[in-house]
């Protein structure tokens, strides 16, 4: 959205204050009437704008201008935006993310005498774990323990410090920290040089192909869960939760748990690999199969699945979150496309090491999510301080 005249803002991310002037993007007639919907009819199976009008140099270029203006560039801000203060600073190793797998890392490689900074975007540690999908992975009351142990271990954390950027630090002369960080907070930009660091920043939630999905009132399930756990926010009370295998479980009874009346649980899963379907079973669910699901209501008030038809205040997608390896795969470390992690994976060893001598992973990112995620931070945390030297048994 734009936002107090600054354009291109995720409206998920930017705190609520008194006053604010909030204005969407890329539909100047209103949501209600999308000029852009004869796309649907113009391209009635796809659109493939890699392919569109590639025979010509010129055409090409024509399409590749109306592509990224649809793509919600936005306009330059109203007026000048303040300059935000910059800093700068050296550390032996920085870990990246505040879930179970960051703090496990972070916890680790400090009780081996490294100096350890963890950088967590949001304004709390725990990450996932405190939105109680993943059934036997830590909860809230292992946050806290090990909340106490980072304090312990004279772990310096930092919260609403958001890494946007990791790049070899190719520039210095010298024996230089071989890593460089780019770290946006409230107050300004935060340069961090290291000569190690740990990526654990989890998994992304992933969409659901169906009609209407676009609309408004459909949500991710662990947003949702977020929005609930964290503000104490509902969006209605009657939810209709869509996805697959033990995520749509988990999640519908998260949501539950929660405060939230399931109308129905859609398991959506394609038949797999060998041909075969392999539904989800949970007798306390009202589980229903269906892969025909269509959004009706602007804001949804009605999921069709088949012939059925679903009253609900918003419909929750629940799919397996998909590893957040960009950070890593931007500072060259391989990655691997893994369908049962439901993305990319970066490929590293049983020490967390990536092929990027100083940069390690861990948790999801690294493959290892829910209940696994605390034991693969903390082996990347052993694998980082021995690469730096911090020899402490």
């Amino acid at each position: 959205m734009r936002v107090d005249g600054v354009p291109s803002l995720p409206a998920c991310r930017v705190p609520l204050r008194e006053g604010m002037i909030c204005a969407r993007q890329n539909a100047p007639l209103g949501a209600d009437a999308d000029l852009l919907r004869a796309a649907d009819f113009l391209f009635p199976e796809k659109l493939d704008h890699h392919h569109l009008m590639v025979h010509s140099r010129l055409l090409g270029r024509v399409a590749l201008e109306v592509a990224r203006r649809l793509a919600g560039l936005g306009q330059l801000p109203d007026a000048v935006q303040p300059k935000q203060p910059g800093a700068l600073r050296e550390e032996q190793v920085v870990v990246i993310g505040g879930g179970p797998a960051g703090m496990s890392a972070a916890i680790a490689a400090a009780q081996r005498g490294a100096r350890v900074l963890l950088l967590e975007r949001d304004g709390r540690l725990g990450g996932a774990a405190l939105l109680g999908v993943d059934a036997d992975a830590p909860a809230a009351a292992w946050v806290e323990e090990h909340r106490r142990a980072l304090v312990q271990a004279n772990v310096e954390f930092v919260l609403d410090a958001e890494a946007i950027g990791i790049y070899p630090n190719d520039a210095a002369a010298g024996p230089a920290k071989p890593a460089l960080i780019a770290v946006r907070r409230p107050a300004g930009l935060v340069a961090v040089l290291a000569d190690a660091v740990v990526i654990a920043t989890g998994g992304m939630s992933q969409p659901l192909p169906f009609a209407g999905v676009d609309r408004p009132g459909v949500y991710a399930a662990r947003g949702l869960l977020a929005l609930a756990v964290h503000q104490g926010v509902r969006i209605g009370s009657r939810v209709c939760v869509v996805g697959e295998g033990q995520e749509l479980v988990d999640a519908a009874r998260a949501l539950r748990g929660a405060g939230y009346e399931l109308a129905r649980v859609v398991d959506a899963a394609w038949p797999n690999p060998s041909g075969e379907a392999v539904p989800p079973t949970a007798p306390d669910l009202p589980l229903l199969r269906s892969l025909e699901l269509r959004a009706r209501g602007n804001p949804v008030r009605e999921l069709r699945a088949g012939e059925e038809r679903i009253s609900c205040d918003a419909i929750a997608v629940a799919l397996p979150p998909a590893p957040a390896h960009e950070l890593a795969s931007q500072a060259g470390a391989a990655a691997q496309f893994s369908a049962q992690a439901g993305g990319f994976v970066v490929s590293a060893d049983a020490s967390g090491c990536t092929s990027v001598p100083w940069l390690f992973v861990g948790g999801r990112v690294a493959g290892a999510g829910g209940v696994r995620a605390a034991d693969s931070g903390a082996r990347a945390g052993v694998g980082v301080a021995e690469r730096i030297g911090a020899a402490r048994p």
